[in-house]
């Protein structure tokens, strides 16, 4: 998942980051893979994200091998012997490389304002849904969204050495490997995507598709960069193949088969979607829905080719498939395990529900009990009622309520990628909840958390240790000059 826990134009892990990650090293999980880490500084998503330093010293690592730390043993100081990494009750620590590419919003990106951001063609975020989804979005995208400067040959070294040096730092810092995020719209899915590359020389989409994604992994495991036990995972797209027949079903995974027979991949993770098609992030209350039918019937059919892969550059196994998507109960988590659709299961939203689930299903499993065999309460705009009407939650309840009213008569409809969106912001919001020891809030509504995810959330937060509070005083103070400068005006 996105934490958006960083200060804006993003930072190494803080004291908020390792508090959260230290809530999951005590669940027993397998593997804990961190949300995105950014390559490169000047092309953040949405601002609040973890960078890959500059440059590699013992001071820069120094948050890093905290990080990896807390993941593994829940203290930012090892507290187990270094051979003990992976085995027993020590989760794998996995750091997610991605890079915004055309999908880095103004503003937030690190760049100066406008700026055009890096991509493999001029196309910009919204080209194929333009004049679909109505002003309002078209005006968020114009606003939001530059039109991107094609990279030259140079561009794509640079940004293939940004991976690299992403997963260096990773394992000098003590992580266990790194997932290239080839899904969601980020750069490496960019290159893939037809519609985001139209590129006649060898990235181009049509001849090559995997050139860049190749590149990276290639160059991640070139001698001396990174352990040989390293492990290097691929987050790839499904959905962006399906829905136009079979033909585009099969491309995909013709990419899994090629990936397979690198030999230098131990897993690749099903998803989908884009900021265009966001369906990485839409709700999902019902397992048999599109999107999981997609997802599980693609990691079935990658499980079937993968098995016959023969590895031409190693002696690797072929890669582990991971399945993320509506794993919300225990019968639908032994289901894909008892039918083969998946090797391993990737559980998010429900992990933010229960920090230490895999405890729980071992305990549900050993003492017989229906843990778990329910899909977790529905969210909703406002959320549950509060307890008490004589409260600052009820307060918050009616406000909302009044802007949905106010909403409805407004001629214009919510951009998909934000409507979308309201869950995970909910989400994000639980987050920051867990990581400070706080239960689960289902009187928050996802009008609520909205608000605050881009309102309180941004700059920032201010934290008991001082953290944030420079951003809090500066936009005060900006506040402060425009309120004056209004009114002379005025």
């Amino acid at each position: 998942m996105y934490e958006h826990f960083a200060p804006v134009w993003g930072s190494p892990p803080h004291s908020g980051i390792l508090a959260l990650y230290a809530r999951w090293a005590a669940g027993d999980w397998g593997m804990v893979i961190t949300g995105n880490v950014q390559v490169a500084k000047d092309h953040l998503p949405l601002g609040r994200d973890m960078i890959v330093p500059d440059t590699l010293t013992d001071e820069t690592l120094a948050p890093w091998r905290s990080l990896a730390n807390v993941m593994h043993y829940g203290s930012p100081e090892p507290s187990a012997p270094a051979d003990a990494k992976g085995l027993g009750k020590t989760p794998l620590a996995v750091i997610q490389l991605s890079h915004g590419g055309r999908q880095s919003l103004n503003l937030y990106s690190g760049r100066p304002l406008f700026a055009p951001p890096l991509g493999p063609s001029a196309i910009p975020v919204g080209a194929t849904h333009k004049g679909k989804e109505g002003w309002l979005s078209g005006l968020a995208h114009w606003l939001m969204l530059q039109v991107p400067k094609e990279m030259t040959l140079t561009d794509i070294q640079r940004a293939v050495g940004q991976f690299v040096r992403g997963a260096q730092m990773a394992a000098r810092s003590g992580f266990d490997g790194v997932e290239v995020h080839a899904a969601h719209g980020y750069l490496v899915s960019q290159f893939i995507s037809p519609k985001s590359n139209h590129r006649t020389d060898e990235y181009s989409a049509e001849r090559d598709p995997l050139h860049f994604l190749r590149d990276i992994v290639f160059a991640i495991r070139a001698p001396g960069i990174v352990p040989d036990d390293f492990i290097v995972g691929v987050k790839l797209n499904s959905a962006d193949y399906v829905g136009d027949g079979d033909m585009k079903e099969n491309r995909a995974l013709d990419h899994v088969r090629e990936i397979g027979k690198w030999g230098l991949v131990d897993f690749i993770e099903v998803s989908g979607g884009d900021y265009e098609d966001p369906q990485f992030i839409d709700t999902v209350e019902k397992f048999k829905s599109t999107r999981q039918v997609i997802f599980e019937s693609f990691a079935q059919k990658s499980m079937d080719i993968l098995a016959s892969c023969a590895p031409t550059a190693t002696n690797r196994p072929p890669p582990l498939v991971v399945l993320t998507g509506g794993l919300n109960t225990l019968p639908r988590m032994a289901s894909v395990l008892a039918h083969d659709h998946a090797h391993l299961l990737g559980v998010a939203r429900l992990s933010v529900l229960h920090p230490e689930l895999p405890k729980e299903l071992s305990s549900a499993i050993a003492n017989g009990t229906p843990a778990f065999m329910s899909d977790p309460p529905t969210l909703t705009e406002l959320g549950q009622r509060p307890r008490s009407l004589l409260s600052l939650r009820t307060l918050e309840r009616i406000t909302c309520y009044i802007l949905t009213l106010i909403w409805t008569a407004i001629p214009a409809r919510i951009p998909r990628i934000i409507g979308a969106s309201a869950n995970v912001n909910w989400y994000n919001i639980m987050l920051r909840r867990i990581a400070r020891g706080q239960d689960i809030d289902w009187t928050m509504g996802t009008i609520g958390a909205t608000l605050r995810y881009y309102l309180q959330g941004t700059p920032y937060a201010p934290q008991e240790s001082g953290e944030g509070w420079t951003w809090w005083t500066a936009v005060a103070m900006v506040g402060v000059v425009l309120g004056i400068g209004l009114g002379q005006v005025v």
